[in-house]
């Protein structure tokens, strides 16, 4: 297991979550509960070089409910207003089948990645999800104007 690796496990562990670890694919993934939603999926993602070396990983936090086709250009108005600020990762939307996520994304090389930078990382897509997650259900179900979602989402800080 390479140093990044155990980095992330000893993090995981942490946490006392529970997850699996896709060898093939090299990610790892578990689910959570937020505020706003039941049942949030993390991915944490290897990334390797050429030489099979980790250099280091992607998190994927996907929001449990997909947008519906009617309702993607108001909620990519939303995600793209939620994003302009964001210093760290962003969201992200299929147009095809309507999957949000957000995503943050570091290039680190094999390193013993220290506990409270990686929890920064990986929390961060539940953070975002739990900020923006209200705004957005808000756009897709109440048809609130995605300004003003996005807007009230910001004013809770």
């Amino acid at each position: 297991m390479s140093k990044l690796q155990d980095s992330i496990v000893r993090y995981l562990d942490s946490q006392n979550w529970v997850y699996d670890f896709d060898e093939e694919r090299r990610f790892y993934s578990l689910r959570m509960s937020l505020e706003c939603v039941d049942s949030c999926r993390l991915v944490i993602d290897l990334k390797t070089n050429e030489e099979g070396e980790d250099v280091g990983f992607l998190c994927y936090s996907f929001f449990p409910i997909s947008v519906p086709e009617s309702k993607r250009d108001a909620a990519a108005q939303f995600l793209t207003r939620a994003n302009y600020n964001l210093l760290n990762g962003n969201f992200e939307m299929d147009y095809e089948d309507g999957e949000v996520r957000y995503k943050v994304m570091t290039r680190c090389g094999d390193i013993d990645y220290d506990p409270e930078s990686m929890e920064v990382i990986v929390d961060c897509g539940f953070a975002m999800l739990d900020r923006y997650g209200p705004g957005l259900l808000s756009v897709i179900y109440s048809n609130t104007d995605p300004k003003e979602a996005c807007a009230s989402c910001e004013k809770r800080d």
